[in-house]
């Protein structure tokens, strides 16, 4: 059966008590993983209101004692606003606090603010850095000392050593050689799929383009993967993420949906994508223009909202679109209506998932 995961952005609207959000956000996870949720992927921003987490390995950190199956993954950590050693060793430390149970996601990060705050270039230079940064955690975890890795935007040498003393041991990851690696995918001929089809890493395709985007991510995938001279890749390693509202009530939960959180959400991300002159990517049709895109337009063209009929109909559309998929990423939405929202996890995990076709053996 096709696996349920779960990516946490995560969204709140910026009036709502921080601490209040933040422990929402914990019982969401430990009740993901009560469910049989099988990952679950925490984003990182440092200044937008309706994404408060600036730390998702500190937060990865405090849901590893209060699961138990649940794998735990960064969703991104973005390069660029950190050293890549700082990276690798707090990725290796939390691998082995979770012994394991861990997967980690590496990104460049698309906030103008948080650009500003951190003084960083402009972003086609933050993308040669993102490489470079992962190609140096890379060899740290994988190198022993003497070394000295020259890069363009960093330099990482250690060449002193007391080994009786343990001077110069550094920590690597608790999985061999390092945990899986994942990548976001936004547009249709993505570098990002393209390099992780290349390198073997898994995508992870937005929630928040269409699915006539969306199945573009996966050729794209693969034609890096071929690049690379490596093998024809499963399609399990594939997650694809969408916003899933169901419930007994179709009524009820678009109810929910234009009148809650969620709606109020997608005028976040109107504004947030016009700002940044990614208004297109939107786009259900290239015909529509930019005037049609309102939050009902974008509750309709990237969401699966209704009861459970309808869901599992727009779900197997998306199932056959893609040509199939590993893993579905349910994205985690504010809890306006928790005995709705929950209620609508567990009917998405015991009745809508299991009435999906399987993967080719």
């Amino acid at each position: 059966m096709i696996k349920l995961g779960t990516f946490m952005m995560p969204l709140h609207p910026p009036e709502k008590d921080r601490t209040e959000c933040f422990e929402e956000d914990i019982d969401f996870v430990v009740y993901a993983d009560e469910l049989g949720f099988t990952e679950a992927w925490f984003g990182q921003h440092h200044s937008l209101g309706w994404e408060p987490i600036p730390a998702n390995d500190v937060f990865i950190s405090t849901l590893i004692p209060r699961t138990k199956n649940i794998r735990l993954g960064t969703g991104v950590s973005i390069i660029p606003q950190h050293h890549p050693v700082n990276v690798a060793m707090r990725t290796a430390f939390l691998d082995h606090l979770a012994r394991g149970r861990f997967n980690c996601g590496f990104g460049q990060g698309g906030v103008p603010t948080d650009w500003e705050l951190f003084d960083l270039p402009d972003p086609k230079t933050q993308g040669l850095m993102t490489v470079e940064g992962i190609d140096l955690i890379l060899k740290l975890w994988e190198a022993e000392p003497p070394f000295d890795f020259q890069g363009e935007y960093w330099r990482i040498h250690m060449e002193s050593q007391i080994p009786e003393l343990g001077l110069g041991t550094y920590l690597k990851p608790y999985q061999k050689p390092h945990p899986p690696i994942g990548m976001s995918v936004i547009k249709g001929a993505s570098m990002a799929a393209r390099m992780a089809g290349q390198r073997g890493y898994m995508p992870l395709s937005t929630n928040l383009v269409p699915i006539s985007t969306v199945v573009e991510h996966w050729p794209t995938y693969c034609a890096g993967a071929e690049d690379a001279g490596k093998p024809e890749p499963s399609r399990e390693i594939w997650r694809v993420s969408r916003t899933i509202l169901v419930g007994e009530s179709s009524d009820q939960m678009w109810d929910l949906a234009m009148n809650g959180t969620l709606g109020r959400s997608f005028e976040y991300f109107i504004a947030l994508f016009k700002s940044a002159e990614m208004l297109s990517l939107f786009k259900a049709d290239p015909g529509h223009s930019e005037d049609d895109i309102t939050p009902e337009y974008l509750l309709k063209n990237l969401c699966i909202i209704g009861d459970v009929k309808e869901c599992t109909s727009q779900l197997d559309h998306v199932w056959e679109t893609t040509g199939g998929f590993g893993t579905l990423l349910m994205m985690a939405h504010d809890w306006d209506d928790k005995a709705l929202w929950t209620r609508s996890m567990d009917l998405l995990k015991n009745t809508l998932l299991p009435a999906l076709p399987r993967l080719p053996e």
